[in-house]
């Protein structure tokens, strides 16, 4: 998702009662990465972003799947996904948080597209 991307398609995050939420990294040029999640079915820019700490990106072991788990961990922690996505959200990415452990599938890759086109200036 964005300008600078790594060639991945992000993934669905299926969270039962909480709704279907697609996540994924966004790397943009000049700026520190994020992870994305944003309704699923809305194929709309997301909604919530999480920041990567500056300078953990590069010396991060976590793959994307795991950075992804570990944002939806943190954002149903702290209430951020409660009652759904309601607006445009950004907090720093907990790199400590317990990552997700829930049903994730790789997005196709013409939502992740549809993603990458909505987050475009």
């Amino acid at each position: 998702m964005g300008t600078a991307k790594y060639d991945h398609p992000g993934y669905i995050a299926d969270m039962g009662p909480q709704g279907t939420y697609y996540v994924g990294v966004w790397c943009p040029h000049g700026y520190p990465a994020h992870v994305h999640i944003g309704d699923a079915a809305a194929q709309a820019d997301a909604t919530l972003r999480l920041r990567i700490p500056d300078g953990a990106f590069q010396s991060l072991s976590d793959d994307f799947e795991t950075l992804c788990r570990r944002a939806i961990g943190q954002a149903l922690q702290t209430g951020l996904l409660r009652d759904g996505l309601g607006g445009f959200q950004e907090t720093r990415l907990a790199l400590e948080t317990q990552p997700w452990n829930g049903p994730m599938q790789p997005a196709p890759r013409q939502q992740a597209q549809a993603a990458d086109a909505a987050v475009q200036p």
